[in-house]
Order: structure tokens, then C-alpha cells, then sequence
């Protein structure tokens, strides 16, 4: 593991690199529309046009997954997939506000969730950015080059009532939220939903509408290891497939994530 951290390191320098030159570019981005409607900005291209070619280079027999493109022939017997989103919360980034950020998720030759990179350059906590990694074969998660403690998360979290949760604005449209009996806290990037609930301790886990999979894979790993997991609101375990990961499918229900006992009250709740 000693050589793919180095190259990790190579990997999350650039990263953070193409997340300072998306903030210096905030205030110059102009928005253009996909065919499905959704935002698109010169920076998402920037960034996915540095960072693919350094993946290849680094990894060249690993497969590549994109917002913009599958990156060659999803090969089944790679040692890993990268999913990368170059700008996650783009509608967000290009309005200037300040949540987004650069997403980088490693599945291994399982397509189960190894390895996070997350920078967001304008949203922190008691600081200006966010820098989450955890590599494959690893249990820790780093913040901003500090072992983060998540012992308040991997604690029962129902030792009080389920309080406040993060997820996308859509939550509202497919899933009965008040059932729940929880606050919502909608930031408009559904990596930075994921990773609230692993950095904030007010923010007890994430209800996630269906999207793709490179608005959740980049934080799969870093929800790990802080003892939480990803299951449908309906009851069944989540799990990377072609569906996602080849044809480019939005996941088909709302996800429920968080620590097991917080998860399963949630479920209830919502089903009952």
C-alpha cells in the first residue's frame, strides 16, 4: 500500500490544487445547460480535463467514472474504480455560494467503497475548507491533515431523538420527510450531505434523494469508517452495479445514511 499512497498523495495535491483555481474562478464562471437540464460550467470541464489524464497515469489499469463520461470500457477485473465529480453542487458553485466541492471516490475490485478525497475549498468547520481523505486500507479518516475523532458518531446516536439530518432538496418530493421527525438541513451538494454527517456532530446522518453515483461514491468510504452505512429507505441494502456505474443510472429510491441504530429508527419512522 506504501505505492498507491504515494501516488494518492500526487493525486489529492492535484485535487486540491483544481479546487483552489475552482474558487479563484467562482466569480468568472458562466452556466451552460446539459440535455438533461442540469448546470454545467467551464470549471467542471477544467477539472475533469486535469484530473482524468493524472488517473490514467497513475492508475492506468483502474477503471474511470465521470459526471461527463465513463472513461473507456468498464473493466471487470480492475483493481479499482475511480468516480470523480469535478464540481459536485454545481448549480450551487455556479450561483457563488459557498457550498461544493471536488469528490474523488476508490471502489475496489469489488465495487465496494475503499478511498475518499473531498475538497471543499469554502465550507468548514471553524475554518474555510474541508479536506476529507481516507485511503484504502486504512480506518482513519483525515480532516484538513488531522485524524478526525468520530467517537460522537460511532456512539449510539439514538442516545437522544433523532434531530437533524442533511439531504437534497428533492428529499421533500420523495419521501413522506415528515414522518420522520428530524430538521432538514439542505446545502445543495449531496457529497458535502454526506460528509457533514461524518464531520458535524449536530447533523446525525443523511437522507438522500436518487442521483448518480458520483454524488455519493466520493463519500461512501468516509461514512465507513465512521460506522455508518447506506440502505434504501425502504429496507434494502445499496450496492455499486452496472446500472450505476455503466449505463449511467440515477440510484432508484431515496437513501437512508447513518450509524445502524439511527438508520433503522429512521426507516421505521418513514414507513410507518
Amino acid at each position: 500500500m506504501t505505492e498507491m499512497r504515494s501516488k494518492l498523495d500526487i493525486l489529492a495535491g492535484e485535487i486540491r490544487r483544481c479546487g483552489d483555481y475552482a474558487r479563484r474562478m467562482q466569480t468568472k464562471i458562466h452556466r451552460t445547460y446539459k440535455p438533461d437540464g442540469t448546470v454545467l460550467t467551464e470549471t467542471d470541464l477544467q477539472v475533469t480535463n486535469t484530473l482524468v489524464p493524472l488517473i490514467k497515469e497513475l492508475f492506468p489499469d483502474c477503471n474511470i467514472v465521470t459526471e461527463e463520461e465513463l472513461v473507456g470500457p468498464l473493466d471487470s477485473s480492475a483493481p479499482w474504480t475511480f468516480v470523480l465529480d469535478p464540481i459536485d453542487g454545481t448549480d450551487t458553485y455556479s450561483q457563488g455560494l459557498p457550498c461544493w466541492c471536488v469528490g474523488l471516490g476508490i471502489l475496489d475490485n469489488l465495487r465496494r467503497p475503499a478511498g475518499s478525497i473531498v475538497y471543499a475549498p469554502r465550507f468548514g468547520r471553524g475554518c474555510d475548507e474541508l479536506f476529507l481523505r481516507t485511503d484504502p486500507g486504512e480506518t482513519v479518516i483525515h480532516l484538513n491533515g488531522e485524524v478526525l475523532d468520530v467517537s460522537e458518531i460511532t456512539v449510539n446516536r439514538l442516545k437522544d431523538t433523532p434531530h437533524a439530518v442533511t439531504g437534497g432538496s428533492d428529499i421533500i418530493r420523495t419521501l413522506p420527510i415528515a414522518k420522520a421527525g428530524v430538521k432538514l438541513r439542505s446545502f445543495g451538494c449531496s457529497i458535502v450531505h454526506i460528509a457533514c454527517a461524518v464531520v458535524f456532530c449536530g447533523i446525525d446522518g443523511c437522507l438522500d434523494p436518487p442521483c448518480y453515483v458520483w454524488d455519493i461514491a466520493p463519500a461512501h468510504a468516509l461514512a465507513e469508517r465512521a460506522g455508518m452505512r447506506f440502505q434504501y429507505w425502504t429496507g434494502e441494502e445499496f450496492s455499486y452495479d452496472d446500472n450505476l456505474l455503466v449505463d449511467r443510472r440515477k440510484f432508484p429510491k431515496p437513501l437512508v445514511i447513518g450509524t445502524d441504530p439511527w438508520r433503522e429508527e429512521i426507516i421505521r419512522r418513514l414507513n410507518g
